[in-house]
């Protein structure tokens, strides 16, 4: 399921990036890589704000779309 449709506080596992080139690497950059443990932890404005590698980032929905995840 993308990101933008989990549950918040819920540990999941990402099973894979889509989108163009530059956004995947965008992304990969951030640490949203597969295999990796991501939490949604809330929804402001739009914007969500995952709990990934032990750091909290903000992404737009749009590119939460992006990120296909698997209960971990």
């Amino acid at each position: 399921m993308p990101l933008n449709l989990a549950d918040f506080n819920t540990k999941y596992r990402i099973s894979k990036v889509c989108g163009q080139e530059k956004q995947r690497h965008y992304l990969e950059s951030l640490g949203f890589v597969a295999g990796s443990e991501i939490e949604l932890l809330s929804e402001i404005h739009g914007y969500y704000v995952v709990m990934v590698k032990g750091s909290k980032i903000g992404i737009e929905k749009s590119m939460a779309k992006k990120i296909i995840l698997y209960a971990a």
